[in-house]
């Protein structure tokens, strides 16, 4: 009994090996005659598909060689208010008016003339990481990058400020900042009132050397040193002063041109797959 199961078992098996090797062999043979058709149909039609790449591929050979050169240049800042997504926002909606055509409005927010806006392609920012400054949320206090993509590289300087200064513009940053300038001058004024009182302090000890004793002479020395101490407090406050702002330009915008030669074989060959693509399309439908 276990003998013919197990001899039935094997025939049902070899059976079922033998039915898949039909089954591939008609599937190898399926594909291999849509592959040889569709070789054969290229053969046929090589001359047409040639035509359209060399038509195509010419065509954007042309466009690349009349269109505008565009020149690319990124600006490194810090900031010391709001946030980094923030930012980017800002520079997004700048982006969305370039991508609109509205170039008078454009230039009322960066205070530029409607004929400079007209330069300008694209502006964007990013992270140190090269990622969108729209989508970082991140709360670290680290430089991010204005990238900007205009035809005219000679606007560059303008726009720097321009981009500068549209970034630093809101009534609350306006505010934060001379909060800041204030609390700078009023400690200044409260360490240099602290330095007159040391002096006197001084004065009164140094007056009546001739009886100085060993905590007087340890006094001298404590209040140099805090005097000291304060003068550098002063000298760090008012750097911050100096600095009181909300962007602050580390790197500016160096203009970078992709070579034209690049240019011309990257749309030459889009122009080739389109028109390829094109011939094959029109084929199926024929």
């Amino acid at each position: 009994m276990n003998n013919k199961s197990f001899k039935e078992s094997k025939e049902e098996g070899k059976n079922t090996w033998m039915a898949m090797e039909h089954q591939w062999a008609e599937a190898m043979g399926f594909f291999g005659a849509m592959l040889k058709s569709f070789i054969l149909s290229l053969k046929k039609h090589f001359i047409g598909f040639l035509l359209f790449a060399i038509i195509f591929g010419a065509l954007g050979g042309a466009y690349a060689w009349i269109k505008k050169d565009v020149y690319n240049a990124h600006l490194t800042v810090s900031y010391a208010q709001l946030e980094k997504k923030i930012y980017g926002d800002m520079l997004f909606k700048l982006n969305l008016l370039l991508e609109s055509e509205q170039y008078e409005s454009l230039a009322f927010l960066l205070d530029i003339t409607p004929e400079q806006s007209r330069e300008i392609k694209s502006i964007d920012g990013v992270n140190i990481h090269n990622s969108p400054l729209v989508s970082d949320i991140s709360v670290e206090k680290v430089p991010f990058y204005i990238v900007v993509d205009v035809y005219d590289p000679d606007i560059l300087p303008e726009l720097e400020d321009a981009i500068v200064n549209y970034l630093s513009q809101s009534d609350f940053i306006g505010e934060r900042l001379k909060l800041n300038e204030r609390n700078y001058r009023n400690e200044i004024n409260h360490l240099q009132n602290q330095l007159v009182y040391m002096d006197s302090l001084k004065e009164i000890l140094i007056s009546d050397r001739d009886n100085l004793d060993a905590d007087a002479v340890i006094n001298l020395e404590q209040l140099n040193k805090n005097q000291n101490e304060i003068f550098g407090r002063i000298r760090d406050l008012e750097a911050a002063l100096q600095f009181n702002m909300n962007i602050e330009v580390m790197d500016g915008f160096i203009a970078q041109k992709e070579s034209k030669s690049k240019t011309l074989i990257r749309y030459v060959l889009i122009g080739m797959i389109i028109g390829l693509a094109i011939r094959l399309i029109w084929l199926v439908f024929k």
